[in-house]
Order: structure tokens, then C-alpha cells, then sequence
């Protein structure tokens, strides 16, 4: 009798410990990890990392959604960090997020010290500036506007696109600089890019009339940040079509076969 009672005891003490290894085995599921306040591609990267393999739902990423991963910063989540994984996780995105720090760039703690301004003597030559070097934007003399230059003024109120006017225009004044009000008519992507895009652009304010006077003039292949050179604007948000802006711009051609009037980006800010 007292060997069947230690034998039924090593049974029972056996299934009690494989029920609670079974048991922890079973609730091991991946952990969603504390990922708010990080870039996007990296929280993605550390979500994968801890086990989950599916796509992620992203809220956010402005008018064009989220082109570059690096650019954008993660607000919020869910589920919140050591939760398990339930459906896709959530992650809710922004440029920036409103409890980052907003202080100054340089520590209070640190002081900043003032540069000394040495003038270089009359007989020692200026010294060389280590910045690059900006172009100076054109002078106003140069700049063609329709209160300045009567052929200007009047192919921006042509009701023909392709009128021999337009195309005697574009050839005359290319490589000129021209300044105008105009607007947004249609924004599109170059191809398969991701940043770079092709405008079309009416003369005047966005409407219902807008492309049905004046030039078909289009920014073709630019970007929008280092050509466009935006002003006047919180965000790309805010710019697509109907956005209207103050265009600076030089003449590169007309396109006959499609009666587009090229142009260059100088710079556009937004009315």
C-alpha cells in the first residue's frame, strides 16, 4: 500500500507541473512595446521585433500620406506598451507631437558665446565665408509683371492656351523671370517618384473658371521643398489643388503638342 501511495503521488505531482508549464506557455503572447515618441520606422521596426509580423495601421501623414517613414513621429498607441498584440496595432502619427519639448534649442545651463567681429584691415583681403553661397533672388527691374509688361498682362487673360501669342511669349522671354498670382489647377506625381511632382497652374484665383483663361503653365518634376521653395505656409499640408499663390518663375519653353507653358520655380507663397 505505501508503494502505490508514493507512486500515485510522483503522477500527481508530475501533471500539476506539466498543467503550469502548459499554462505559461500558453500566455506567453507577444507584448506591444512602448513605442510613443519615437520616429515611425523605427517603432515599426521595435513592433516587429517583439513578434508581430502583420501590417500596422498608421492614422495620420497629412495630404500625402506617409511618404518618408523617418519624417514622421508616432503620438499615440494602441494597444498601450505591455499590452498583447489583439487585432493590428494602431499608431496615430504627426510631424510632431504637442508634448515635445518646446523650449529653447540651446540649455539654459550653457552659455552661448558672442562671436567677435574682426574687420579686416584696408590692405588684407575680406575673408572668404565659410556659409555657401545664396543666389541673390532677381531684381525687381528684371522681374516681368503684368503691370510692367503689356504682352504679360495680356496672355494671362487669353481665353486661347494655344494662341499664337502664348507661344510667341514663351519663345521671346525665355530664360526671363516672370510674377504672377495664379493658382493650383491639378497636382500629380512624376511617374512612379514619391517626392517629386508635376503642377498645373491657372492665372488668377482658384474657381470653376480656373484653367479656361490664360497659359496652361505647369512646374514639371519638381520637389516640393527644395524647388518649389514654399513660403507662407505652416505645412505642405496646406498646399494641392486650389491652393492660390504668388508665383515667381522663369520661362523654359512651350510644349506645342500639348500646349503646356513650362516654367522653372523660383519661389511661391502662399495667398
Amino acid at each position: 500500500m505505501r508503494t502505490f501511495r508514493l507512486a500515485a503521488g510522483l503522477v500527481l505531482a508530475i501533471g500539476v507541473v506539466g498543467s503550469g508549464c502548459s499554462n505559461e506557455g500558453a500566455s506567453a503572447k507577444p507584448k506591444m512595446p512602448e513605442v510613443e515618441g519615437q520616429r515611425l520606422d523605427v517603432a515599426l521596426s521595435d513592433i516587429k521585433r517583439a513578434g508581430f509580423e502583420e501590417e500596422v495601421e498608421v492614422i495620420g501623414g497629412g495630404m500625402f500620406g506617409v511618404i518618408d517613414e523617418s519624417n514622421w513621429t508616432v503620438c499615440d498607441q494602441l494597444p498601450a506598451a505591455g499590452q498583447a498584440f489583439g487585432a493590428s496595432p494602431r499608431l496615430t502619427v504627426d510631424r510632431s507631437c504637442e508634448d515635445e519639448g518646446k523650449g529653447s534649442a540651446v540649455p539654459e545651463t550653457e552659455s552661448v558665446p558672442t562671436p567677435t567681429e574682426v574687420s579686416p584691415t584696408p590692405t588684407e583681403p575680406a575673408p572668404i565665408p565659410t556659409e555657401p553661397v545664396v543666389a541673390a533672388a532677381p531684381e525687381a527691374e528684371q522681374v516681368l509683371t503684368a503691370s510692367r509688361n503689356a504682352e504679360l498682362a495680356s496672355i494671362l487673360v487669353d481665353p486661347d492656351n494655344c494662341s499664337e501669342s502664348v507661344q510667341q511669349f514663351a519663345s521671346k522671354y525665355r530664360g526671363k523671370t516672370i510674377e504672377f498670382d495664379g493658382n493650383i489647377t491639378a497636382l500629380s506625381r512624376h511617374g512612379d517618384t514619391k517626392t517629386r511632382f508635376d503642377i498645373l497652374l491657372s492665372p488668377g484665383d482658384f474657381g470653376e473658371s480656373s484653367g479656361s483663361v490664360g497659359p496652361s503653365f505647369q512646374f514639371r518634376d519638381v520637389n516640393l521643398v527644395t524647388d518649389l521653395r514654399l513660403t507662407g505656409a505652416e505645412t505642405l499640408d496646406s498646399l494641392g489643388q486650389g491652393a492660390n499663390l504668388r508665383i515667381v518663375a522663369q520661362v523654359e519653353g512651350y510644349e506645342s503638342s500639348s500646349c503646356l507653358f513650362l516654367l522653372r520655380p523660383v519661389s511661391a507663397t502662399v495667398r
